[in-house]
């Protein structure tokens, strides 16, 4: 009972707080999402590991998230686990993703992830060639899934189904620019 009059008093208080602090620019609602949020929302999906041979393993764990000023994309960094033949070997993976806005969810996930650098030491390029093949398709796996921001409630429901204008790195934090004029048309039901 405390719990329902609780949410029910201060939920709409929260999302109130949190849309008026968004920003409006040329009739655009403009969203700023921190490294630190984005690296909450990613965190529990991690550890992740992929095993494409039954002697090979790659785990990508403890992400790190960089924001670039200028950029479309967000830079994760990760501490990498590769095992050839039961030899671990350790080494960091940077890889960057574009973030994706699903307007029917209202979820903004990350897309087109890729392997922008390996640093592993004593490690041959044949390897570290393999590494980037199954690395990539790890770090998709695991991105693509996870959703960095969810909108909830009634009145995000509303922004949630705007369309998306622009997505870019501006003063050190993800900056989701979604316009009313690009709303999503409802979904067909047959």
């Amino acid at each position: 009972m405390t719990c329902r009059i609780v949410f029910r008093f201060f939920l709409p208080l929260f999302f109130a707080g949190v849309i008026a602090a968004c920003g409006h620019a040329d009739g655009k609602l403009t969203l700023d999402f921190s490294a630190q949020q984005i690296q909450e929302a990613i965190a529990p999906k991690f550890p992740s590991e992929n095993c494409p041979l039954p002697v090979t393993c790659i785990k990508l764990q403890n992400p790190k998230i960089t924001l670039a000023d200028a950029s479309d994309r967000i830079t994760l960094s990760f501490d990498t686990v590769v095992s050839l033949l039961g030899q671990p070997t350790t080494g960091t993976a940077v890889v960057s993703a574009k973030p994706r806005y699903q307007a029917s969810t209202g979820e903004i996930f990350l897309d087109d992830s890729r392997i922008e650098n390996l640093i592993f030491k004593g490690v041959s390029p044949k390897v570290l060639d393999a590494i980037t093949q199954y690395g990539s398709a790890l770090a998709k796996q695991s991105l693509e899934r996870t959703p960095i921001y969810s909108f909830k409630s009634a009145q995000a429901d509303k922004i949630a189904k705007m369309g998306i204008a622009d997505v870019r790195v501006v003063d050190g934090k993800l900056r989701v620019a979604l316009d009313p004029t690009l709303r999503q048309a409802p979904k067909a039901t047959p």
